[in-house]
């Protein structure tokens, strides 16, 4: 196991019915806030609505910001944060999916720190802005997916340049985490079941990237990995299937909290890999994941085949012991892409109306920002450019 710090300050308050109490908890931290939201669902369901009820009861005053797109782009972050400076807000309200609460983290970033959103991502080796200070942040998830509900990361889009990249750092620790599963029951299919192909690859990515000397974190990632793949379809066919939901909320918050990976750290390449693709695209972020999954996963079996035979054993349920281990490591591959799938997903980019037009530039792109200064993304096999091109190829 390797040496590792750990640290969670968020306050997490979970269950169905306790968005009924995050106006209390917005009111300890803060008496005027900025509640940063998207454009559609949260005002169409009358969340908003309820959220402002709950706020105005607590005698919290609200500025709402409900500019935030799909993939939140770093001139909206921008304005939003020049709102809160001017409106001289005290805390930052997420209420929404990942892309609202990433938001969120960037506008009080720089509502605080001044500056630019864009100026703070990580670009490879090169100069960044650090991060001092930050808004106290409260995250209300109406998805589960990211787990940025209780992290300290955010993902950013530069329009601009078509650029994915992220920011993260001890100041973005939202304070709370109110996490009402009943506010996803809402969700479309679609959408339910992007959110558990990122939660399972929240776990994956360290699992098959990290070391082989960490079996407490091997089980708790194949533990919640395995509900992911149970509850998944539940919450697919029956949106209205709480417990399906609560699992699943729980399960996002646990897989990106650090608590999975921890004494185990490995890389993320298949997040390096589609957050170019969802740069240039504007895809959901689960369904790119989706897509690229098990073709990274053909890709790099060989060079591990032991670990993806263990995923089919003790996540998938397969009895492999008369397979050896590259067979084992084929079957398993095969039963993803079943669940898959089974969810309703088509596991094509021509699907989504991708071609090889931007392939390079994705491929650059990617290195740029996740290569760590090095002409390869890590990966119990490298990921050069020609090979990540390859995988783009492969996936349509």
């Amino acid at each position: 196991m390797d040496n590792f710090e750990f640290h969670l300050p968020t306050r997490i308050i979970f269950g169905n019915g306790s968005f009924s109490k995050f106006a209390a908890e917005t009111a300890r931290v803060a008496q005027k806030v900025i509640l940063v939201t998207g454009r559609g669902s949260v005002r169409q369901l009358g969340l908003l609505d309820k959220a402002l009820q709950l706020l105005e009861r607590a005698k919290v005053e609200v500025v709402i910001f409900d500019r935030i797109e799909p993939n939140p782009r770093a001139h909206t972050i921008d304005e939003g944060a020049a709102i809160a400076g001017a409106e001289k807000c005290g805390a930052v309200v997420a209420l929404g999916g990942g892309s609202a609460m990433d938001a969120a983290k960037g506008i009080a970033l720089v509502a605080a720190s001044g500056g630019s959103v864009w100026d703070y991502v990580r670009k490879g080796p090169g100069i960044m802005r650090p991060l001092s200070s930050a808004l106290p942040i409260i995250t209300v998830p109406t998805i589960a997916a990211t787990g940025s509900e209780a992290n300290s990361g955010a993902v950013i889009t530069n329009e601009a340049t078509k650029e994915k990249g992220v920011i993260f750092g001890k100041p973005l620790y939202p304070v709370t985490a109110v996490i009402d599963p009943a506010l996803t029951a809402s969700l479309p299919p679609n959408l339910t079941a992007d959110g558990g192909v990122d939660i399972l690859c929240h776990l994956l990515e360290s699992y098959f990237t990290g070391n082989n000397e960490s079996p407490i974190q091997d089980r708790i990632t194949e533990s919640i990995a395995r509900v992911v793949i149970e509850e998944t379809p539940k919450a697919v066919r029956n949106g209205g299937d709480l417990s399906a939901r609560a699992n699943l909320s729980w399960a996002s918050t646990l897989a990106l909290s650090g608590i999975p990976e921890s004494g185990r750290m490995g890389s993320f390449p298949l997040h390096g890999i589609e957050h170019s693709l969802s740069g240039h695209y504007d895809i959901s972020h689960g369904r790119g994941l989706a897509i690229l999954l098990p073709v990274l996963m053909d890709y790099t079996c060989a060079k591990r085949p032991e670990r993806y035979t263990q995923l089919g054993e003790r996540v998938f349920g397969l009895d492999l012991s008369g397979a050896t281990p590259e067979e084992g490591a084929r079957q398993s591959i095969a039963v993803m892409r079943q669940w898959l799938e089974g969810l309703g997903i088509e596991l094509t980019l021509r699907s989504l109306g991708i071609n090889e037009e931007r392939f390079e530039q994705m491929a650059n792109d990617a290195l740029r920002l996740y290569g760590r200064g090095k002409d390869f993304l890590e990966n119990p096999r490298p990921l050069y450019k020609d090979d990540i091109i390859a995988i783009f190829r492969a996936a349509l």
